[in-house]
């Protein structure tokens, strides 16, 4: 078989530049109540804040935690974090309106993903809040709707959700938005199932079961559960050192084409690359 030597190029602009986010630490208790509806739309595109219809008691938490920890579980764009030039130029937030916030903002700007968590510093400022994330909207609109209109959809279907001083802005595929919903609204009501997310594999580490000028059997192992992947060649497949330096019973670095979600028995996919791990 002929395989094919990848070059890549990265290409890409910063979308933004930034620093480490953080804020503000509240104080106490506090009873969520839902903000009242945003004062300023962008059109069909822009929802109004969706709050619960009975927040329940909830102890201050942290919006920065809880972004990382949400982006942990989702595979997203490479994600970079939003500083105070971000809270008060690109949402239009004045710095005084939140005591704690988290932006997350993708690297490259050929993607519109998106997430951002803010405490409020007082009831009162929960609508400067969600006015700066409607002009966001608003922006982001006029951005994308002449560039990429996959983009374009994910910012018109975006999620506002609203929790007494909490507010949660997400752009995302489902999955993510989701997903980010559920870990919010999780933090108010205990009682609201958790989402489940569906395992994706894209890099992992595995030990090649079966060759041939074909494919390769590549199976990983976590916490005794053994995943086992049939693995075509990719039309750009690199293999560092050359095929001829690897065996069965090699444990490699592998790449796949494409993240593929878990499944039961074999999994096919496309391998992309791979690369001995040195004992």
């Amino acid at each position: 078989m002929k395989k094919k030597i990848l070059c890549m190029a990265l290409v890409g602009a910063m979308a933004f530049s930034m620093a480490a986010c953080g804020g503000k630490e509240g104080e106490g208790d506090l009873t969520p109540t839902p903000s009242a509806a945003p004062t300023e739309e962008a059109g069909n595109s822009t929802p109004e804040p969706t709050p619960s219809e009975t927040p329940a008691q909830v102890e201050d938490f942290d919006v920065t935690e809880m972004v990382d920890e949400i982006l942990e579980r989702v595979e997203t764009p490479a994600m970079m974090p939003g500083s105070d030039m971000e809270l008060t130029e690109v949402y239009g937030i004045p710095a005084d309106k939140v005591d704690a916030y988290a932006i997350r903002v993708p690297m490259m700007n050929v993607s519109a993903v998106e997430i951002s968590a803010f405490r409020a510093a007082s009831e009162e400022d929960v609508q400067a809040v969600v006015d700066g994330i409607n002009a966001r909207v608003q922006a982001l609109t006029s951005q994308w709707e002449s560039y990429l209109a996959d983009q374009l959809e994910l910012v018109q279907n975006h999620k506002l959700i609203v929790q007494g001083r909490y507010v949660l802005f997400v752009i995302g595929e489902e999955e993510f938005s989701s997903y980010a919903e559920n870990v919010f609204m999780r933090k108010f009501d205990p009682s609201i199932e958790e989402m489940v997310l569906v395992r994706k594999f894209h890099q992992f580490q595995g030990v090649i079961k079966e060759m041939s000028d074909d494919k390769i059997v590549l199976e990983y192992t976590e916490e005794d559960k053994v995943y086992t992947f049939e693995c075509k060649y990719a039309e750009h497949f690199y293999a560092e050192g050359g095929m001829e330096n690897f065996a069965v019973g090699d444990t490699v670095n592998a790449t796949l084409e494409e993240p593929i979600p878990e499944a039961e028995g074999v999994m096919e996919a496309s391998l992309n690359y791979i690369v001995k791990v040195m004992e």
